[in-house]
């Protein structure tokens, strides 16, 4: 349930309003037009800026102990995963059933959702460590650059599948990573 609050704050509460409040600003308007790539890449980093640092801040007030189990993030991850779910594919269900997109939309979110557990360990793991915030800044960076593939993929006009199998060799690492990361967590009781 905290992960599923997590995003729901971080994003449509908090960075969705601001998005559509900086996109009323003719300034910001211009400079999107004059500079679509860099502009793409700034908006994908404060999604990452955002859900990493709420992700932090969960796990800092909300999340006890420090030191836990690897399920702790793990279904924290999924409550962030799938609360995104919803907000993004569930209200454009119609839409994308009527113009066949839907198992391309749920292979996106699958993704997402693979990317979301994986980047709740990496924050996890500041706490695991006692480097926090390194660690947060490591969250954050590789969330901005996974998102940051999607204005690039498309100023460069790169195929959609081209960038799902970018993206699932981005998971495939992150898995990778957060199996090797289980030796900072406490062991499961049986």
């Amino acid at each position: 349930m905290l992960g599923f609050l997590c995003f729901i704050i971080s994003q449509p509460l908090l960075r969705f309003p601001l998005l559509e409040k900086l996109n009323q600003n003719p300034d910001f308007t211009l400079a999107a037009i004059a500079n679509p790539l860099l502009i793409g890449i700034l908006i994908a980093l404060t999604a990452g800026i955002f859900e990493e640092s709420f992700r932090f801040l969960f796990k800092l007030f909300l999340m006890r102990p420090d030191k836990c189990e690897i399920s702790q993030p793990i279904i924290f991850g999924l409550g962030h995963g799938i609360s995104e779910v919803c907000v993004i594919v569930l209200p454009s269900i119609n839409a994308l059933l009527m113009t066949g997109q839907l198992p391309l939309a749920l292979l996106e979110r699958v993704l997402a959702v693979v990317f979301h557990v994986t980047a709740t360990i990496v924050v996890w793991n500041g706490f695991q460590r006692n480097k926090k915030a390194l660690y947060l800044l490591l969250a954050v960076f590789l969330h901005g650059l996974l998102d940051a593939l999607i204005p690039i993929f498309s100023f460069f006009s790169i195929s959609l599948p081209l960038l799902y199998c970018v993206i699932l060799a981005f998971d495939i690492l992150m898995v990778l990573y957060a199996f090797h990361s289980r030796k900072y967590y406490l062991r499961e009781e049986t």
